[in-house]
C-alpha cells in the first residue's frame, strides 16, 4: 500500500515527459520518454517485484467542433521481471513476445520509461495540411495485472502526452 502512495505521489510531481513525432517516407514514428522518478521502477524491482509499462498510442484527426476522429490505436504493454538470485532482469515485450536478459537496472528501468523510434502509422493513411493529434497515455502496473473487469474503471495512468503534427 505504501508503494501506490509513494508512485502517485511521485506522478504527480514529473510534469516533464516528452513526445516526439517523426515523419518518414512511409510510416509514422512515435518516440516518447517518461520522466517518473527512478524509484517508482527501481525499489519494487530491486525487492523482486515484476512491473510492466502499458503505452496507448492514438492517432486521430482533429476537429474544431466535434470529437476528434480516430485514425489509428496501439498498445505496447513491457514487462520487467527481475530475478534476484542472479541479479538480472528479464526485459519482455509483451506485444511481440521478444525478451532479453540484462544485468543493470537502469538498463531494465530505460526499457520500462521510453518508447523510442516506434513505428504507429501509414503515412498513406493520413491527408495533407490536415490537423492530427498524437496522444500517449502510459499505465504502470507493479505485480500481477489484474485482468479483471472492474480493474479497467480505475486506471494507474501515469502519464499523458499529446502533441498536434500535420503532414507537409
Amino acid at each position: 500500500m505504501a508503494v501506490l502512495m509513494m508512485m502517485q505521489a511521485s506522478f504527480a510531481e514529473d510534469a516533464s515527459d516528452t513526445l516526439h513525432i517523426q515523419i518518414k517516407e512511409k510510416v509514422i514514428y512515435c518516440s516518447a520518454e517518461l520522466s517518473v522518478k527512478n524509484s517508482v521502477f527501481k525499489l519494487p524491482m530491486q525487492d523482486g517485484i515484476a512491473v510492466a509499462t502499458e503505452w496507448h498510442v492514438k492517432i486521430g484527426k482533429v476537429r474544431q467542433y466535434w470529437l476528434n476522429e480516430s485514425i489509428g490505436n496501439i498498445t505496447v504493454m513491457r514487462r520487467v521481471e527481475p530475478d534476484l538470485l542472479t541479479h538480472s532482469w528479464l526485459l519482455v515485450d509483451v506485444s511481440s513476445g521478444i525478451s532479453q536478459r540484462v544485468y543493470s537496472i537502469d538498463d531494465a528501468i530505460v526499457f520500462l520509461s521510453v518508447l523510442k523510434h516506434f513505428p504507429v502509422l501509414d503515412r498513406s493513411l493520413l491527408l495533407t495540411n490536415v490537423p492530427y493529434r498524437a496522444a500517449v497515455n502510459v499505465n504502470i502496473h507493479v505485480g500481477a495485472i489484474n485482468p479483471a473487469w472492474w480493474a479497467s474503471l480505475w486506471p494507474t495512468t501515469a502519464a499523458s502526452m499529446r502533441k498536434d503534427f500535420t503532414l507537409p
